[in-house]
């Protein structure tokens, strides 16, 4: 979220103690360091007024965020705390959740076998433009070869999806975008300079495409597939993408849809950017 000029200190307050929450702070462990980075340094009954927490509850508070290394106190009468810097807090905070993230990398492949080993084929359904963009992406990070994507949605082509295509392209993986859209284009040609760009309409009859019509086809390494459509939601006026995908070539809709993804954008050498 942007931070707009004409927000309000009691606004910005607000929205980092919310941010913070998200990391563990209490939401008084929250209010007080936020009361801190306002005020720089001061007493509990300073930081009480400021942060509107119980005073007897700042203690508490200030001895947890020194734990955290985000608060330090002063051995004065009545006692002093002030909170690290804004730099030194954020990459405190991110080196804490690095650590957890690791612990968690390495607990989570000694819980079972990876239930993707087990079967073969199945077909998975993810909802939403945000969460299909950012599958796509995963789907082209783990590309080894080829990478073949037609998308005629600009909502779907996040920036992690397009950093993850150019980043696909440097590797050496053959990657070609097609897309009725110019703009797309552009987008794709502008931020993977190596990969093949085509101008494709072979799923669509206009741009913008159609209530309810396919929105965007992915191959990866020749096996992994992912399909979207154009979707309505609950709300009037508001509209979603559903993808159905899946990364085991036993799935049948894999070879379907292989031979005409191929001709629709890897054999078309009529439009290039």
């Amino acid at each position: 979220m942007t931070t707009s000029q004409t927000d309000t200190p009691e606004e910005l307050a607000t929205e980092a103690v919310d941010l913070l929450k998200a990391f563990e702070l209490t939401e008084y462990e929250a209010k007080c360091f936020t009361a801190l980075c306002r005020i720089g340094q001061g007493t509990a009954k300073e930081v009480s007024e400021v942060a509107g927490v119980p005073q007897a509850r700042v203690y508490d508070c200030m001895d947890s965020l020194q734990e955290r290394g985000l608060a330090d106190a002063q051995q004065s009468k009545p006692r002093r705390y002030r909170g690290t810097g804004p730099d030194e807090a954020v990459d405190t905070i991110e080196r804490q959740v690095d650590e957890k993230l690791d612990r968690l990398g390495e607990i989570l492949p000694q819980l079972g076998t990876d239930a993707r080993e087990e079967k073969g084929g199945e077909i998975w359904v993810t909802e939403g433009d945000a969460e299909v963009g950012e599958r796509m992406a995963r789907l082209v990070a783990d590309a080894d070869s080829e990478v073949m994507l037609a998308v005629a949605v600009e909502d779907l082509l996040t920036d992690a999806l397009r950093d993850e295509l150019a980043a696909a392209a440097d590797r050496g993986v053959s990657v070609t975008v097609g897309s009725p859209a110019e703009a797309i284009r552009d987008a794709v040609a502008s931020s993977a300079p190596e990969a093949r760009v085509v101008e494709t309409w072979t799923w669509w009859e206009s741009h913008p495409i159609r209530p309810g019509a396919m929105s965007s086809v992915l191959m990866v390494d020749g096996h992994a597939l992912l399909v979207s459509s154009d979707a309505p939601t609950d709300l009037p006026g508001v509209r979603t993408h559903r993808a159905v995908w899946t990364d085991s070539d036993d799935a049948p809709l894999v070879s379907m849809m292989r031979p005409l993804l191929s001709r629709a954008i890897a054999g078309d050498e009529t439009a290039t950017v």
